[in-house]
C-alpha cells in the first residue's frame, strides 16, 4: 500500500513538471531591476491634504508592495512613509491586485 502511494506522487509529480515544461511554465521571467526584501511594516499612504495607512510587504531600491485595508482609488502620484525609519518617497502604482498594490519609486 505504502509503495502504490509513492508510485502514485511520484507519477504525480512527473506529469506535472512535463506539462510545465512543455507549455513553458518552468521558469518565471523576473522583471524587477532590484531585488525586492519581505517586510511587514506599517505604512502611510498621502496625496492632496488625505492619507490612509497601508501595510508595506516588500520593497526594494526601485519599489514596493503595500497592502490596503479598504479599496481605495489611488492617483497617479503620492507619497509613501514608514515613520520607524524616516522612510519617505514619492511613488506611482504600477499594478493592482484586489487590496495589494505595486509600487514604483520615482
Amino acid at each position: 500500500m505504502q509503495v502504490a502511494a509513492v508510485l502514485s506522487l511520484v507519477q504525480g509529480n512527473f506529469y506535472a513538471l512535463f506539462h510545465n515544461h512543455r507549455y513553458g511554465l518552468t521558469r518565471m521571467i523576473e522583471k524587477r531591476t532590484a531585488q525586492r526584501h519581505r517586510v511587514f511594516k506599517g505604512g502611510t499612504i498621502a496625496f492632496e491634504n488625505s492619507g490612509f495607512a497601508c501595510t508595506v510587504r516588500n520593497m526594494s531600491a526601485s519599489g514596493a508592495a503595500i497592502d490596503l485595508e479598504n479599496p481605495v482609488t489611488l492617483p497617479q502620484s503620492f507619497t509613501l512613509s514608514i515613520s520607524r525609519d524616516n522612510f519617505v518617497r514619492n511613488c506611482r502604482p504600477v499594478w493592482r491586485n484586489d487590496r495589494r498594490v505595486g509600487l514604483a519609486f520615482v
